[in-house]
């Protein structure tokens, strides 16, 4: 008799939680973990992102883009972040893998003040060379740099950051319960479909599709109308371009989030497929993992002496040199033009780019030197085919004429 109350007890129980997993809701679940802005024992994370997948299918520049589809699979960044909310700084590290070079770049900033560590320079100049173009600095000009930052704001004008410019920023940075974009954002995607959400052990996941995203903005201009400054500050004409190229061009636009519950790590994989004036279509699957942390690292910020004025950094830029005539002609010689000659999608698309070129000389005829024409024309000799270089020639030398007028 008691076995059997015991097998009755279990079937009981068992029932009720299968009863109450059907019964929650993984809508709610999903939006308290994306959307929950309270994990205050978090102040950093670390993340990674990659481009897993890139194709392209058509007729135009076809060959071209298909020349850097592979490398492009291979590019991504990985990192780390610490924000600093008493202090209100934030400090973060990125290090790019593009085209088989490592980047790092390093940012620090403090209220209203941001700066980049010049270790980036050395990796830009290495990348620059890998493609043929000059790029070279002395060691004395690399010594200069080295430990040093630059002022972001005031070398970069445009980079200032004013607040009038920027309406959705007092929206989105606060808690889901005193803001009214986030309460927006909660309620809208608790009314999606709710079979498309997952709640499988610690991990929640919904894959958001075209049609969601394009409620998502329309949603965020909606509930930003509200703001006096949103349409003065050219915010709402941005987004509304954003929101007409997703109708039209993008054909699929899905982004899958996870969630864990318990660490609070999030991966995105994003998946688009969109279509190059009806002639071409385009596809990429690229993936995101952040992974919170908790850093009680001190954020240091630059002292006067560790930044780099405007004028001395436009002097050490100044001062890039190319390679010499002998490693440029090894460089030249070793790559094999004969076959990109040979294929007429690429041709297409190196019309295209002589006739740009030519247009450029036509315009601005003062900025062709007897210097300038010869590195112009050493340079695309091998890539261009003779009709095109003879076109280019005729404009060069039509420009040189009218300089010496």
């Amino acid at each position: 008799m008691k076995m059997k109350k015991y097998l009755l007890g279990m079937v009981v129980g068992v029932a009720v939680l299968l009863l109450a997993a059907c019964g929650a809701d993984p809508r709610k679940d999903f939006t308290k973990e994306v959307l929950n802005s309270k994990s205050e024992q978090y102040n950093a994370a670390s993340f990674e992102m990659k481009i897993n997948d890139f194709t392209y299918d058509g007729d135009e520049r076809g060959a071209y883009v298909k020349m850097f589809a592979n490398q492009l699979k291979d590019m991504g960044i990985n990192g780390s972040y610490t924000v600093d909310k008493k202090e209100e700084s934030m400090e973060m590290e990125i290090t790019a893998n593009v085209f088989g070079k490592k980047l790092p770049f390093q940012f620090v900033g403090k209220k209203d003040k941001y700066y980049t560590s010049t270790s980036f320079v050395s990796g830009v100049l290495d990348l620059v060379k890998s493609f043929g173009y000059p790029g070279e600095l002395s060691k004395d000009d690399l010594n200069k740099l080295e430990g040093k930052y630059i002022d972001v704001v005031d070398t970069l004008p445009s980079a200032k950051l004013d607040k009038k410019k920027n309406p959705l920023k007092n929206k989105l940075f606060v808690n889901p319960e005193d803001a009214k974009m986030a309460k927006e954002m909660k309620k809208l995607i608790e009314s999606f479909d709710k079979k498309s959400f997952k709640n499988e052990k610690d991990i929640v996941t919904h894959t958001f599709t075209k049609a969601e995203i394009i409620k998502m903005m329309e949603k965020i201009d909606e509930v930003s109308k509200e703001d006096k400054d949103y349409k003065k500050s050219g915010n709402e004409k941005e987004l509304n371009d954003v929101i007409k190229t997703v109708k039209k061009d993008i054909k699929k636009m899905d982004i899958k989030v996870s969630v864990n519950k318990k660490t609070k790590a999030t991966d995105f994989e994003i998946s688009i497929e969109a279509v190059d004036n009806k002639k071409a279509n385009l596809g990429m699957v690229m993936t995101i993992s952040i992974k919170p942390q908790k850093n009680d690292k001190k954020i240091k910020i630059p002292s006067k002496k560790e930044v780099i004025s405007e004028a001395e950094l436009n002097e050490i830029f100044a001062n890039i040199a190319g390679t010499n005539s002998e490693e440029k002609e090894l460089e030249d010689d070793s790559i094999d033009y004969s076959a990109l000659k040979d294929d007429p999608e690429l041709q297409k698309m190196m019309d295209e780019q002589v006739n740009e070129l030519i247009k450029k000389i036509e315009e601005n005829p003062e900025m062709v030197t007897d210097d300038s024409a010869n590195v112009i024309r050493e340079k695309v000799k091998n890539i261009f085919n003779e009709e095109q270089m003879n076109k280019l020639n005729e404009a060069i030398d039509k420009a040189l004429k009218a300089g010496t007028v």
